[in-house]
């Protein structure tokens, strides 16, 4: 009987059958290399077998790529849960325990070269190595571990956290050893709290459901104790925390404030979220005083504003492409319209339509009615209870957005011009915490241009009774001078203009 044989006996996923029968034993063992990153790429696996295995075949690489792994990104690959799992029992009987461990080291090392580099290493290429070997080994220790480090994220109470690391619960499912050790409860409170994080409050109601038929109001593994949330908690908007900055003529900070919001996260797939923040009613004088600003920009009126739910930041481009690849409505998006490029940065050139389109693919995806905000909700959200210029204060800087700060507003320093747009997020947001409501790209609104504000609605709804085919864009852009940025400026564009590279947008939903 030959190796080979021995091998494919030791499989049952079919997948894995194939693979044995297909190529000799160095490919087999490669494979089961392979199986202990949780993800994998082309130069992970070569260095894989440089280190581990150097006479298995080159082509091994590709084939182990191809034949098992499942491409999840740009030059990015996984192997599904049952083939890994099949594939690390066997990498234990055949190389013994310490081979396990000299992979963990191998891979802390691994990662930690990548991260001077490559800063998105650690989420690409995973950062618990020691758990993988420890499942294999200790199963009880690696639970216990994981218990811990699930209960240090979720008392940071960051979202972002809780996702990163139940992504990587989530690929330990399929681990005999560690659910023989007490995982699967752990594994159903992950789940919870990774639908809760990405608002899908059903089915987190429903994972914490059949814990709490099982255990009562709180589980424990290992020294660590989980309250399992009711449904009243489920149903509770999370929050965050944030610094905002308020400056002087001279553009000088004069006053930092911490401040929280409450929001809810949309799971687009592949990774990539929507964070919808929640935006109080209220009343607030739109438009300038006399004095300043333009003949459009009044006259100043009072606008009473219901609450609803707007955009952390402009829509990105890894936003669009994942809304632009679900099912079309009325058109055809294009999957990458921008000029300046990045997965963080703001899509730009899409018209009027464009986002149109997009808001209603987004809704049927979710069930809720995404929209663009009316200019009034778009002025109130800006503001965030201020009246000065701009929501920092009485001027503008290029440390607090991203405009041509070769001109000055006030008695402010001139600052750097970027010529291009940046990624969202890079600097302070306003009180309601909202980011980039100042430069960067123009924000669409739902609006029809009105040359001022006579005969402007009071409730703060859509003004569209001119079908002039001009729309509103609000926020100024990354190559305007300071003036256009104002919380109060107007600017309009054809709506089916697309060729611009400074308009993109950020979405609205009602509160209810």
């Amino acid at each position: 009987m030959t190796s080979l044989t021995k091998s494919s006996q030791t499989f049952h996923h079919p997948r894995l059958l194939a693979f044995a029968k297909r190529f000799e034993e160095a490919h087999v063992d490669l494979a089961c290399h392979a199986a202990f990153p949780l993800a994998l790429t082309p130069e992970l696996l070569y260095c894989l077998r440089e280190n581990f295995l150097p006479r298995s075949p080159w082509i091994a690489v590709a084939d182990i790529l191809l034949f098992l792994c499942d491409p999840v990104g740009f030059q990015l690959y996984e192997l599904e849960g049952e083939v890994r799992n099949e594939l690390l029992v066997h990498l234990k009987n055949r190389f013994h325990e310490k081979r396990l461990y000299d992979l963990s080291d191998f891979m802390v090392a691994y990662i930690r070269q990548q991260l001077k580099t490559n800063d998105r290493a650690s989420q690409d290429l995973g950062a618990a190595p020691q758990w993988t070997a420890l499942a294999y080994i200790k199963p009880q220790q690696a639970v216990d571990d994981i218990a811990q480090a699930l209960k240090k994220a979720l008392e940071q109470e960051n979202p972002a956290e809780w996702v990163q690391l139940t992504s990587l619960i989530e690929s330990y499912a399929y681990i005999n050893p560690l659910i023989d050790s007490g995982f699967e409860p752990l594994l159903v409170l992950s789940r919870g709290w990774d639908a809760k994080a990405r608002g899908e409050e059903e089915e987190a109601a429903a994972e914490f459901e059949k814990l709490r038929q099982e255990y009562g109001e709180e589980i424990e593994v290992g020294e660590v104790r989980f309250e399992i949330p009711s449904a009243d908690k489920v149903n509770e908007l999370l929050s965050f925390e944030f610094e905002v900055v308020t400056v002087n003529r001279r553009g000088e900070i004069i006053k930092r404030e911490t401040k929280q919001a409450r929001y809810f996260t949309e799971d687009l797939g592949k990774g990539i979220t929507l964070d919808m923040v929640a935006i109080p009613g209220g009343k607030f004088m739109m438009g300038s005083p006399e004095g300043e600003g333009y003949k459009s920009e009044k006259p100043q009126h009072e606008v009473s504003v219901q609450p609803f739910f707007m955009g952390k930041y402009p829509i990105t481009q890894a936003q669009w492409r994942a809304v632009a690849a679900l099912p079309q409505v009325n058109r055809e998006l294009n999957p990458d319209p921008s000029r300046f490029k990045g997965d963080d940065y703001p899509v730009e050139r899409v018209s009027w339509y464009d986002v149109v389109e997009f808001c209603d693919r987004l809704s049927n995806r979710t069930g809720k009615n995404y929209r663009l905000p009316s200019e009034a909700e778009w002025e109130y959200a800006c503001r965030a209870g201020t009246t000065t210029p701009f929501h920092f204060g009485e001027t503008i800087t290029d440390k607090l957005a991203n405009y041509n700060a070769s001109y000055i507003f006030a008695d402010e320093p001139k600052g750097e011009y970027r010529k291009e747009t940046i990624p969202v997020g890079t600097f302070s947001p306003n009180a309601f915490g909202l980011y980039d409501m100042h430069g960067n790209v123009w924000d669409w609104c739902a609006d029809n241009w009105h040359e001022n504000y006579h005969g402007a609605p009071a409730d703060g709804s859509v003004w569209s009774e001119n079908d002039n085919r001009l729309s509103l864009l609000r926020g100024g852009t990354w190559f305007v001078n300071p003036d256009y940025c104002r919380s109060t400026y107007r600017y309009f564009v054809v709506a089916g203009d697309r060729f611009i590279n400074d308009v993109g947008f950020r979405v609205a939903c009602s509160a209810a």
